[in-house]
């Protein structure tokens, strides 16, 4: 996020300003929709670090509509967005006016999605307590293409 914001910086103080919006309206949706109605990781440590924050601000809801509602995969859409966006307008900035310390922000910024996202299934799905319960949909298809219940 810190790397998007540096990124949008660049294209000026709007574009920061939106990116900035874009993280928090992501973040606080996510919170309020999904998080709120984890029932594995709600007030605990979760992979996110939203669980244990997240009773401050929000009861808890329904957790048979975790990932469930279409306001849940906006925010969750809208997070990616603000994700991939370092990539994206590195991508931008590089065919702009290359420069050595543009393509180690591009660099930095791949090799941080890959970071987070590569080992993700096998060092996190495997343990997580949504994956057990179902109701994580990337969980429950990595559980079916290892054959398990």
């Amino acid at each position: 996020m810190a790397l998007g914001a540096a990124v949008a910086a660049q294209f000026g103080i709007r574009l920061l300003l939106g990116y900035a919006l874009l993280l928090a309206v992501a973040l606080v949706g996510i919170m309020a929709t999904a998080c709120a109605r984890c029932e594995g990781y709600y007030g605990r440590r979760c992979g996110l670090g939203l669980g244990k924050i997240v009773p401050l601000f929000f009861k808890q809801g329904q957790t048979d509509l975790y990932l469930r509602t279409p306001m849940q995969f906006v925010y969750v859409i809208l997070l990616l967005v603000a994700l991939v966006w370092p990539i994206v307008g590195g991508i931008i900035l590089m065919a702009r006016d290359a420069s050595g310390w543009r393509l180690a922000q591009l660099t930095a910024a791949g090799a941080l999605l890959l970071a987070l996202a590569a080992p993700h299934p096998r060092l996190v799905c495997r343990h997580c307590w949504q994956s057990k319960g179902g109701a994580c949909p990337v969980g429950k298809k990595i559980q079916e293409m290892r054959g398990e219940p």
